[in-house]
């Protein structure tokens, strides 16, 4: 893709350097454009350059510049893509890490496991539980 880009730019800028031919002759036949007039007629077109010579001649520098400057930059990213990747650390921990002892370490609480009971069972403790409060 950059060798595209360069090349375009050295093709636009062998193009400024050329002597232009003056005014030339188009044909517009229909709706193609031609050096040469059409079988059937074509319409003639006349192609001016309306540019001063200095006009030209900043332009062409333009160009030259611009293709100065890009290519610069290619230089700079293929230095930049050359360089190895950074390694990114995480910032160290400052606290010391204690050591993990018996004593330390919190007995875990028991725990039972209930299976649970069939559809209108709970229905059915709930008016035992309010039978023994007297409600």
């Amino acid at each position: 893709m950059n060798h595209n880009i360069s090349l375009a730019l050295l093709c636009a800028v062998l193009a400024g350097w050329m002597p232009s031919a003056g005014a030339e002759s188009i044909y517009r036949c229909g709706a193609s454009y031609s050096h040469k007039p059409c079988p059937g007629g074509g319409k003639l077109i006349e192609i001016d350059d309306a540019r001063t010579s200095s006009q030209k001649a900043q332009t062409d520098q333009a160009v030259r510049r611009d293709a100065k400057a890009a290519d610069a930059m290619e230089k700079a990213r293929l230095r930049e893509e050359a360089k190895p990747a950074q390694l990114v650390m995480p910032p160290a921990r400052h606290e010391p890490l204690r050591p993990v002892t018996i004593s330390t370490m919190k007995k875990p609480e028991q725990f039972t496991a209930v299976a649970p009971g069939t559809p209108g069972e709970a229905a059915k403790k709930k008016k035992k539980a309010r039978k023994k409060n007297g409600a």
